[in-house]
């Protein structure tokens, strides 16, 4: 039987006040790297998707600096000036690093990369050209201030950061409560 904080740590990604367009979905997750785990599929439009597995030991994990660990994989289409841009990397670490604490996704030995490839078609493909995407790979910890026995983090902001990192990296305007986008003209 799985522990009651990994338990009420799960049911919180499913209450995650996450962007209009995301669709993050169970899915499942591996099962050799911690005794439990759990994962969630994202999906912000066609061109971006995502994947955030939690992972708990009640026993802990030296590397994690803790009992749990949230890994975490975007790739998000773009267009090639975005992929040209040099200082693509550090603008999306940014991204995370602010949306994690924007959403108070409270954190510790956050570490990842950030890669941007280009694909480009031959043969019979080379009719659809070239794309570019920008990929994120990261995990970290999360921390609760004051835990309460039994409850587990509270990963719906941790998931949340991450849909609003994607957001970033596709290019779509914060959602603000209370605030309503203008539609181009």
């Amino acid at each position: 039987m799985p522990p009651a904080g990994f338990l009420a740590a799960v049911a919180s990604l499913d209450r995650a006040d996450l962007h209009s367009e995301a669709i993050a979905r169970q899915t499942p997750a591996p099962s050799r790297i911690a005794p439990w785990a759990a994962a969630r599929s994202i999906e912000l439009g066609e061109p971006a998707t995502g994947r955030l597995v939690y992972l708990h030991d009640p026993a802990g994990q030296p590397a994690w600096s803790g009992n749990d660990r949230l890994v975490a994989f975007t790739r998000v289409e773009i267009d090639q000036d975005m992929a040209a841009d040099p200082l693509l990397s550090d603008v999306v670490w940014d991204w995370l690093s602010e949306a994690l604490a924007g959403h108070g996704a409270h954190a510790i030995a956050l570490g990842g990369t950030v890669t941007t490839t280009v694909s480009r078609r031959y043969g019979s493909l080379a009719h659809v050209g070239a794309s570019h995407e920008v990929e994120l790979r990261c995990s970290w910890t999360p921390t609760v201030a004051d835990p309460e026995p039994d409850a587990g983090p509270d990963l719906g902001a941790h998931l949340a950061a991450l849909v609003a990192t994607m957001a970033a990296m596709r290019g779509l305007p914060p959602e603000v409560p209370g605030v309503t986008a203008l539609g181009n003209r």
